[in-house]
């Protein structure tokens, strides 16, 4: 198939215009008139992927490779190294980012944390985030609710912060549940008091800010909440008869 044709089955699967703004989900490397032997879906573009990848290929990205515009093609230097390696290999990539994002990964990853076992039930969304209310009168504190997601997701760390109401009141009730996967840190600004943001990479000051306004965070690990990528498209792409390959990505972060 040509690589068109993938690109518009993926298209009808999470239309990109759904992108946000400041994406570059799309076809990022090669030529829609390519033809591909194989298709691949990794979470990410590093060395390891690409060098297993046969030529003649497509690799469906979550990740896009290039975000910004290139001033210069430096071929010791990232993303250009890899672009080479690409086009030497006569590889084309399309990302599938926040658009997938919205259509599927964000609600499976929600799913994921199970936490209709605490009472939380899916209310709306909100500029990625899907929003989650609690429904029972059982009081779900902070730290319950982080030894719930570290204990679902199999975690053997979980960093959170506490929001201002909740450091004057341990008996605080978390109210409702912002949850972007990746990372989406500035959506605190939609949350008020008593209310929890659950996503990744959450910087020191985003902290400091959102705790300030009685707003607490959740930050799971950016990779842990989005490596289902390649399995959750590979799925989706068998009902439209397309096999792809899953090449795992790996994790950039060691821990001791």
């Amino acid at each position: 198939m040509k690589v068109a044709d993938i690109y518009d089955i993926l298209n009808t699967i999470s239309p990109f215009e759904l992108q946000a703004k400041w994406d570059n989900s799309g076809l990022n490397i090669g030529s829609p008139h390519m033809h591909c032997r194989q298709i691949y879906i990794s979470l990410e573009l590093d060395w390891q992927v690409v060098d297993c990848i046969a030529e003649s290929s497509l690799l469906i990205v979550h990740h896009p490779l290039i975000f910004k515009p290139l001033q210069v093609i430096h071929t010791q230097s990232y993303p250009s190294n890899l672009i080479a390696k690409c086009l030497q290999k006569n590889i084309a990539v399309i990302a599938m980012h926040t658009n997938f994002d919205l259509t599927h990964l964000n609600q499976f990853f929600a799913s994921s944390l199970q936490l209709e076992e605490l009472g939380f039930a899916p209310e709306s969304s909100k500029e990625f985030s899907l929003i989650y209310t609690h429904n029972t009168t059982q009081c779900v504190s902070l730290e319950s609710l982080a030894k719930h997601i570290k204990h679902t997701l199999k975690l053997d760390f979980l960093r959170y912060s506490k929001g201002s109401n909740f450091m004057q009141d341990n008996h605080g009730c978390i109210t409702r549940i912002f949850i972007t996967c990746g990372s989406n840190a500035s959506s605190y600004h939609l949350a008020k008091g008593n209310e929890c943001v659950i996503t990744g990479d959450i910087k020191y000051h985003d902290a400091m800010i959102a705790n300030s306004n009685g707003i607490s965070f959740i930050d799971i690990p950016h990779f842990e909440s989005e490596c289902v990528f390649a399995t959750l498209l590979a799925k989706t792409l068998q009902k439209s008869n397309i096999q792809a390959i899953i090449t795992d990505s790996h994790n950039p972060f060691c821990y001791i």
